[in-house]
């Protein structure tokens, strides 16, 4: 395809060029590049022809933590590296600069994610229900020790259900958590295990709440994600300055994010 027809049609512009400079298109939101030893990147592009070009690295072993290195090589050129790291051991960070908000654990480099992802949605909820790069992303910056986690999306029946069995509630709720074993953060560092429990987010309902509350439907599920991380890792709004405490850590995980104050 002619670039000049490409430019007409939107969304980012993909091509694959072979060894004799021939380009073809590709429509793709997402490329993977499979490396030796069972190292993989993956590129996510935006929904629109401008934005941030995500790269995610992972590696056969989810035990192991890979890392990216960046190292410019000309003005127009920059050269990337995957790294694997095993074994890390976690070092404690100074207080934060936010008096508000809980100094975290955290490791040299960032935690070992386990991540799955479940979908027991059909038709616009699955439509509706967010990538695992994105999802990935949100739980991470949330993240303050390594962790084996599994997010499931579900519809109205199902969030009733869990709702009404787990937490005598009959209805459906934005998000449920689910924490296993110790749980709290400083319970799986005594111990060095990781962090494992679910989240359940309940698809029709975290629509209705951004489109009530004037939210992007992405900002909103990153907003309940992150909460529902930190409510994995020992954190709580019971009482209002642990409320205080929670919303403040909240807000700052997200404005890393991009994402605005969910609670202005």
């Amino acid at each position: 395809m002619p670039r000049e027809q490409a430019a007409r049609d939107g969304g980012p512009k993909i091509f694959a060029v072979d060894a004799d400079g021939k380009s073809t298109r590709v429509k793709a939101e997402r490329l993977e590049i499979e490396l030796d030893d069972g190292r993989r990147l993956s590129l996510c592009f935006p929904e629109r022809a401008w934005g941030d070009l995500e790269i995610e690295a992972e590696t056969a072993n989810e035990a192991d933590t890979p890392v990216i290195s960046l190292q410019p090589g000309a003005c127009n050129l920059l050269l990337l590296r995957v790294d694997v790291l095993h074994d890390l051991l976690p070092v404690v960070d100074a207080e934060p600069a936010d008096a508000r908000a809980p100094a975290p654990v955290r490791s040299a480099l960032p935690p070992v994610l386990s991540l799955s992802v479940q979908r027991a949605v059909e038709g616009d909820d699955k439509a509706n229900a967010p990538k695992k790069n994105h999802i990935r992303r949100w739980a991470q910056a949330a993240l303050q020790g390594d962790a084996e986690i599994t997010v499931r999306f579900v519809g109205e029946e199902e969030g009733r259900r869990l709702n009404r069995e787990f937490r005598g509630k009959d209805n459906a709720t934005n998000v449920l958590t689910f924490s296993y074993g110790e749980g709290e953060m400083l319970a799986a560092a005594e111990t060095g295990a990781p962090l494992t429990g679910d989240l359940v987010l309940c698809v029709p309902v975290v629509v209705r709440e951004a489109a009530e509350q004037g939210k992007t439907l992405e900002a909103h599920f990153a907003h309940l994600v992150v909460h529902g991380m930190l409510h994995l890792q020992g954190y709580d709004h019971l009482e209002d300055a642990e409320a205080e405490r929670m919303e403040a850590l909240e807000t700052q995980i997200l404005r890393g994010l991009g994402y605005a104050d969910p609670y202005a």
